[in-house]
């Protein structure tokens, strides 16, 4: 009551639609009586219309709506000035509501509510008044849940059952992996545990049969060595055997003098010397081989011209050639390709290849060799029509140390079954890659060798030096 009148009945305007509807632009009555009758302006030309009891009725009664309170205002005396909607009283007791407002009447019946009392002293344009306020809140029921033993009982057997489900299935598991570990004892490396789960015992499972797998495979290879060395037994035994048998063949007819003439004993002396040098060739390509595949050897690497090379190297072999009767056919670039390599090691390399392109080509034929640059690296393409057919098994083996194509193992075309071996081995260790290529008739080497920087003054070397013809291994 004490607020200012005029933001009072705005707000109420605002926010009560039954206030804004009663008494916004509400006519005036022909005659006003004798109350004081309020006129406050709002929104464009609308003004509220009402008297100030009213404005005071109406204040009172909205509590009445929204929170059933009861509502009064009186004089000091205690009478009755203003009440709400279905009060009746005329005459309160100011006493007895104020000692009772001071705590909070519990009603003796269970089924009454607590009578809550406040009063607030106020005044009306002048005159003192109170406004008191009583009625009772609304209760709040809270249900509280006693448990029992049942809960308790239901969740020890859940946890039980659950826990021998887990169990069972992990044992289970478990047991799985025992029973395969114990076949993968007795030797069956082949054999795989079913891996069932993500966690710990799966990746158990992973590992042994990683495991098995990795041992599988190193048996496989170890048979493979085994069955490798048998085979070099094998070949080095009969390629050393038979020159052998051939030199204590005919020393024995010369011991014996068993010629006729000095003719014959000079025949059966010159076979014996063509077959220890034979004999001597099979144990220096042999040395070779293994020096070659020992880890630790260093090769004297120098500068030279690819190109120079290979063209005096064909050169050199142009009699052999020709008594085989096969032609060169080159195909070189005008560019100097420059590399790094251990000379007298690469001139071995190109020999050998092309050694073989002669004595297995067709007669007539033709070993067409090819040298490019490509991606940082010189390759080198030797390509001829082979005379006998090959298999994918013999191109496959063709760098096996002492496999031959001739299964016979005959002298007749000559080489030890190391050459390709040792060629391969010294391409390796120059970092660079040897492979074949077959389409009958025709079968291409494709030699690849990483280019070193230099100059052309290093290029213009004198590389007789590097070739050593007399002392070939094939």
């Amino acid at each position: 009551m004490n607020q200012d009148i005029n933001g009072l009945v705005k707000e109420l305007g605002m926010e009560d639609p039954i206030f804004r509807q009663k008494f916004l632009d509400r006519p005036l009555p022909l005659s006003k009586g004798n109350g004081e009758w309020l006129s406050i302006p709002s929104e464009g030309k609308s003004v509220y219309h009402l008297t100030k009891n009213e404005l005071i009725q109406y204040v009172i009664d909205v509590p009445k709506q929204k929170n059933n309170l009861k509502v009064l205002v009186t004089d000091l005396d205690g009478k009755v000035l203003y009440h709400s909607a279905g009060s009746k009283d005329t005459q309160v007791n100011l006493h007895h509501i104020i000692e009772n407002a001071t705590m909070i009447h519990i009603a003796q019946q269970h089924d009454e509510h607590p009578i809550l009392s406040s009063f607030y002293p106020i005044s009306l344009s002048g005159p003192k008044a109170f406004l008191i306020v009583s009625g009772s809140p609304k209760p709040t029921v809270i249900y509280v849940n006693e448990p029992g033993i049942t809960p308790y009982v239901l969740a020890v057997i859940t946890f039980i059952l659950c826990f021998y489900y887990i169990t069972k299935r992990k044992m289970k598991e478990i047991e799985g992996i025992a029973s395969g570990l114990m076949e993968i004892a007795k030797g069956n490396l082949k054999h795989r545990i079913q891996e069932k789960s993500n966690d710990e015992l799966g990746s158990l499972a992973s590992n042994i049969n990683y495991m098995a797998q990795e041992l599988d495979q190193m048996m496989e290879r170890q048979r493979e060595t085994e069955k490798l060395k048998d085979e070099l037994i094998t070949n080095v035994s009969h390629d050393l055997r038979t020159p052998l048998t051939s030199i204590m063949g005919y020393m024995r007819l010369v011991k014996d003098h068993q010629y006729q003439s000095q003719t014959q004993l000079d025949e059966y002396v010159d076979i014996a010397y063509g077959k220890s040098e034979q004999l001597k060739t099979l144990v220096e390509a042999l040395f070779d081989f293994t020096r070659l595949n020992h880890k630790g050897i260093q090769l004297k690497m120098e500068q030279v011209c690819l190109n120079q090379m290979l063209d005096q190297l064909m050169e050199e072999l142009v009699p052999a050639a020709q008594g085989n009767n096969v032609t060169f056919c080159k195909d070189f670039p005008a560019e100097r390709i420059m590399i790094k390599v251990s000379p007298n090691h690469m001139v071995r390399v190109f020999e050998n290849i092309l050694m073989n392109a002669i004595k297995y080509s067709l007669h007539p034929g033709t070993i067409r060799v090819k040298l490019k640059k490509s991606e940082g690296a010189a390759r080198i393409i030797v390509s001829n029509a082979t005379s006998e057919p090959l298999s994918k098994e013999a191109v496959k083996r063709l760098f096996e140390r002492f496999y031959r194509v001739d299964s016979s193992r005959s002298s007749s075309k000559g080489g030890t079954g190391l050459g390709l071996a040792i060629t391969k081995s010294i391409i390796e260790l120059h970092h660079g890659s040897i492979d074949v290529e077959y389409d009958e008739p025709e079968i291409t080497f494709v030699i690849t060798l990483p280019l070193g920087s230099g100059t052309q003054k290093e290029g213009n070397k004198e590389l007789s030096r590097f070739l050593f013809p007399h002392d070939r291994v094939q």
